[in-house]
């Protein structure tokens, strides 16, 4: 395992601990208790991990590049890791799409974890009250981002994808 596959690997490894943390301190909230845990820390690390992870393969622009320089001219400007199988295949696109989807869940958590449920206004047929709603939300971001982090540590930890700068 290369060293860049290894701080995939850790990356990972530390979004799906804090999901487990995420999960353990929601637990409750809306069901049995209003009152809304302080889950800030995890859900900043988690969106922080999931940028890094964002910026590997697809490393945002600065200054001159917004303005056609290219990089080698532009100062600390940065190239896009190279994502690779024993086979050769490009697998950039893939893991750009894998991070980019932990990224958005994460976001999908802290949106509904931030909203107050007695301001969410459901069609007057809906089947669920808005606290289901919000809680059902928040847990369905959870479940996305665990759900890409073990596709993404799955595949590097076992050596199946592997990462050069």
């Amino acid at each position: 395992m290369s060293d860049y596959s290894s701080i995939v690997v850790h990356s990972a490894a530390t979004i799906l601990e804090l999901c487990k943390d995420l999960d353990e301190k929601l637990k409750g909230y809306l069901v049995e208790t209003d009152d809304r845990p302080d889950i800030s820390y995890e859900l900043l690390k988690i969106l922080t991990i999931s940028d890094d992870l964002v910026q590997l393969a697809n490393p945002d622009k600065i200054s001159g590049e917004f303005f056609a320089l290219p990089k080698e001219v532009v100062g600390g400007s940065k190239e896009a890791a190279v994502f690779s199988n024993d086979h050769g295949w490009d697998f950039g696109p893939w893991f750009g799409e894998k991070s980019g989807s932990i990224k958005l869940g994460i976001k999908k958590v802290i949106k509904y974890w931030e909203m107050d449920p007695e301001t969410v206004e459901l069609h007057e047929e809906a089947q669920i009250t808005s606290k289901e709603f919000v809680r059902v939300r928040i847990d369905s971001g959870i479940r996305e981002v665990k759900a890409y982090a073990k596709v993404v540590f799955d595949q590097f930890f076992s050596d199946k994808v592997s990462v050069e700068k």
